[in-house]
């Protein structure tokens, strides 16, 4: 079905302001009163990530962990790992930010 005449009159928004007196809208600028507020798991995954890539690596230390883990001795005992990984974490002089 083909209509040829439709009987609605479209005109843009802009236009029918101008007919009722008022002046077109502005186009946001960008600059205004918006502002974000982060939770506080997603600041936490943010320092994380932060502290992921921080260039605070020991060169020494990862040069032994390399060469312990082409020889196949690192991860070799599991509880020792754990233990060592639990009292690092423990006794850390990290206090959260």
């Amino acid at each position: 079905m083909k209509i040829e005449q439709p009987h609605v009159k479209l005109e843009l928004a802009s236009r029918i302001g101008e007919k009722a007196g008022q002046s077109p809208a502005k186009p946001a600028t960008g600059v205004g009163q918006d502002a974000v507020r982060l939770s506080s798991d997603l600041r936490l995954v943010d320092q994380a990530v932060r502290a992921a890539s921080a260039d605070t690596d020991r060169p020494d230390a990862v040069a032994r962990g390399r060469a312990l883990m082409e020889s196949g001795t690192l991860g070799g005992d599991v509880e020792r790992l754990a233990d060592r990984m639990i009292d690092a974490l423990l006794h850390s002089d990290d206090s959260p930010a």
